[in-house]
Parts: structure tokens; sequence; C-alpha cells
């Protein structure tokens, strides 16, 4: 993972709809542990053993909750007894174990958990720090001073899109067609929609990165870093 990414992640579990993942430091570089769902691996076994968990002391652990996009609630509409209530107008809850949600700006990022997924993670023996990926990618470009910009967060089988307007963000938002056109005319399309000026592209992977769709940003948008 990029150095400018890296604190974000420093002792978490990232779970996504393709799997999870395990994050720790070690020394000046993370370690990291990817299962995908088809392997049929669970946290349950593997986590106790990266973090060390199985001692007397419960340690905190960040979960990383990039299962779904997450869903902004302006604050002056917010209302915490009606979270799922928001949440159902965009996504199938009637699995849902908990929901939460991350200040960001003035916008509530909501999201959630299954069933499933919140009984296995209070089956760790460790102090669950629940995040939205979508409040890291916007923490992230918040610290970055520039008003105008753009987070593309790949994933193998699918995209986030953060954006931020004049310092407020903006969108968030996830794309599953991950053809560089497709990518390419989402970027274009952002641009012309928040009337974005000169804006900054963050491009990070979390699997291999990709150089021709690099190459293809950077031939329609001046300011392209590839993280």
């Amino acid at each position: 993972m990029n150095t400018l990414l890296s604190r974000y992640y420093a002792k978490s579990i990232r779970l996504t709809p393709d799997g999870f993942s395990l994050y720790k430091v070690d020394g000046d570089e993370i370690q990291k542990k990817d299962f995908s769902n088809n392997q049929n691996v669970l946290i349950t076994t593997e986590a106790p053993a990266f973090f060390n968990l199985d001692n007397q002391d419960l340690q905190p652990v960040d979960i990383v909750v990039a299962t779904h996009p997450a869903m902004l609630v302006p604050d002056t509409l917010y209302q915490e007894d009606k979270a799922q209530e928001y949440l159902k107008l965009q996504f199938d809850i009637t699995q849902i174990g908990q929901h939460f949600s991350d200040q960001v700006s003035h916008y509530r990022a909501l999201y959630f958990l299954t069933q499933n997924e919140s009984s296995t993670i209070n089956e760790l023996r460790c102090v669950p720090k629940f995040k939205s990926e979508a409040s890291l990618l916007y923490q992230f470009l918040s610290e970055q001073n520039v008003a105008d910009c753009v987070m593309l967060s790949i994933n193998d089988s699918f995209a986030d899109v953060v954006v931020l307007h004049q310092n407020e963000p903006s969108l968030v938002n996830r794309i599953t067609r991950l053809e560089n056109v497709d990518i390419l005319y989402y970027t274009l399309n952002c641009v012309m929609q928040f009337g974005l000026s000169e804006p900054t592209f963050f491009v990070h992977y979390f699997n291999k990165p990709n150089k021709k769709l690099n190459e293809l940003l950077k031939q329609y948008h001046s300011n392209v870093i590839v993280l």
C-alpha cells in the first residue's frame, strides 16, 4: 500500500464484497493478507494469529467497512433514530446486524454490517473501531489542500469514487464497470456535473496497478497522481 494511505490501515480488518484483508504495521512497512470469498477462510481463524489477539489485554482493531458505499445524509436532515430508514432507501437491509455513521464534513456517512458480519466481528477478542472506507478516503482528500479533487479507489470488482468540490464532499459512489473507457467516462462526467476546476485525481489500486488506465486518465486530465 502507498505510504500516503498506509496510516489509515495501520491495524485493521478491511471488509469488501470480494472477501477481507488484514493489515498491520511492521517497522516502516505494512503487512497485508488478502482472502477472497471463494477461499472459504474465516476472519475468526486468521485474525487472532495475525494480530496476536489471544493475549489477556483486548486490543483496538479498526474494522474498515467497504462492503458497500456509504450513504451521505446532510447533518440538517439527519436523525439518529431514522438511520435504518435512510439506509433502506438505497440498500437491502433485511439482514442488517448493526448500523454506524461517520462524520464527513457536514454529512453523516451511513453504513452497516449484516448479521453474519456483525456476529463474526463480535467473536474476535478485540475492541473493534468501525470506520467507513469512504470516510477514510475523504479524510485523505481533505488533508491534501486541493479544493477540487477526486479519489479513484480501484479494486478487483469495483471502484469507489469520492469527489470534493471547493473542499466539500459532493459525491461518494461505487462503479462496477471497470473497463478503462468506462472509468474515464465517469471521471469526465464528474468534472462536468460538479463543475470541477482543474481537479486533481488521486488513483489508488488495492489490486494490481493498471498502467493503461493511468495513461488514459493522463491524456484527458492534467493533474493525475497515482498513489
